[in-house]
């Protein structure tokens, strides 16, 4: 979900300085937001939560993608459904998210031992789907699935801002 909220943010940042206004933000009606709190804090506690760990992850995935979609007609909402549900599927197929040996070495970082990333091998199921994407500036690993999350959070906010 970082993905998700650092395009939020980044939405509404930039829907501000191009002219967007928070009254808009009155208007936004956002159907089974309790889905999307419960979905959020799934995925933010998964790494703390042992052998649940998965579960939790998988579970907050499903959950925003079942908010996206009861909110389709939202700005960026499909984007938002597509890229939870890529990375619920690659991350359930490979009974945890995929991560690139390459990319990890590339950005310095270790293999993730929270219980929800697996290393990326031959065996890997759907491999373009998992965090096989380096950014080197900010230095992480992504999937594209995190792209769409990212990209789909951001329509959301900057289109609700703007919009008159």
């Amino acid at each position: 979900m970082p993905m998700l909220v650092s395009g939020l943010v980044a939405g509404l940042i930039l829907g501000l300085a191009a002219g967007g206004h928070w009254r808009n933000l009155q208007r936004f009606d956002l159907r089974l937001w309790p889905g999307l709190v419960a979905g959020v804090i799934a995925r933010a506690v998964a790494p703390f939560v042992g052998g649940l760990a998965l579960a939790a992850s998988l579970a907050g995935l499903v959950l925003v993608a079942l908010v996206a979609v009861v909110n389709r007609a939202l700005p960026g909402a499909w984007l938002i459904a597509l890229g939870s549900s890529l990375n619920a599927v690659v991350t359930f197929v490979n009974a945890g998210m995929p991560v690139d040996p390459g990319a990890l070495a590339a950005s310095g970082k270790p293999a993730p031992s929270d219980g929800l990333h697996v290393l990326l091998g031959s065996d890997t199921r759907l491999p373009f789907l998992a965090d096989v994407l380096l950014a080197p500036v900010i230095n992480n690993i992504y999937s594209v699935g995190d792209v769409l999350l990212a990209i789909g959070g951001f329509w959301m906010a900057f289109r609700i801002l703007k919009n008159r």
